[in-house]
């Protein structure tokens, strides 16, 4: 009698399939046409279209997404400022530009620790993947702010309470930076990452520093004599209670 060999048992763990990403997230695809109306397009129904050609394709549409940025930021930025219209700054242009550059400074400042963060999650992204995510978050969220431009213009021609204009102006903010952020969950489960504790605290993080850069550019909304009031230094909070305080006192 021959001695018989057991049969050998398929080694599942190194013969594992690769995780499909387009299965993980079916918008996770390349885009259809790299046109301008194309890219808008997936920005709005594909997010992550757009997050893909940053991380497959060769050219991916840097320069469009920042062009809608910053127009709709600027759109944004004007109608917050027609509340505010005549004054010695015309915040007409003073609000655009503080919104566009506190914006895009809040990003900025903040990439680094979006890497590092989604790395420590398993992302699998390189810093131009990474740039990729938050330049498609930012221009998700400006375009998210267009759409409650026309409710921000409403209440800047017939409210005269600062107060209540920079609550209204700043929950819309907070709305829309919500719904942008979930591109970048969206786009960690895509490139392998997890949305546990890493992200979600930097979620937290961004968000303060946004609502912290109204306090550092102001005035943004009211009457001022300068482009910037930096005689003190404020957190966001405490600035907002003691500008209550003060108008709770004028009324008085």
């Amino acid at each position: 009698m021959t001695d018989q060999q057991p049969p050998q048992l398929p080694n599942t763990a190194s013969r594992q399939a690769p995780i499909n990403s387009a299965a993980l997230d079916p918008d996770y695809i390349a885009m259809e046409g790299s046109g301008f109306s194309q890219i808008l397009s997936h920005l709005l129904r594909k997010p992550m279209s757009v997050i893909y050609s940053f991380k497959h394709d060769d050219k991916s549409p840097v320069f469009v997404l920042l062009l809608v940025t910053l127009v709709c930021l600027a759109i944004f930025g004007f109608v917050v400022g027609m509340f505010s219209a005549g004054d010695q700054f015309n915040q007409l242009w003073v609000a655009p530009t503080k919104i566009i550059g506190g914006v895009l400074f809040s990003g900025l400042i903040c990439l680094p620790s979006l890497y590092i963060f989604a790395s420590l999650g398993g992302m699998n992204a390189k810093l131009k993947d990474v740039l990729g995510v938050m330049l498609t978050f930012i221009t998700i969220t400006s375009l998210l702010l267009v759409g409650f431009a026309p409710v921000v213009w409403l209440f800047s021609t017939s409210s005269n309470s600062a107060i209540f204009f920079g609550f209204l102006a700043i929950t819309i903010w907070i709305v829309c930076l919500i719904f942008g952020l979930r591109v970048i969950t969206r786009a960690s489960r895509c490139m392998g990452g997890n949305t546990g504790g890493h992200l979600k605290l930097w979620i937290m993080i961004f968000i303060l520093v946004t609502l912290q850069m109204t306090t550092t550019l102001r005035p943004i909304i009211g009457k001022s004599d300068n482009f910037f009031n930096l005689e003190e230094k404020h957190f966001f909070l405490g600035y907002w209670i003691s500008i209550m305080d003060a108008d709770n006192k004028k009324k008085q």
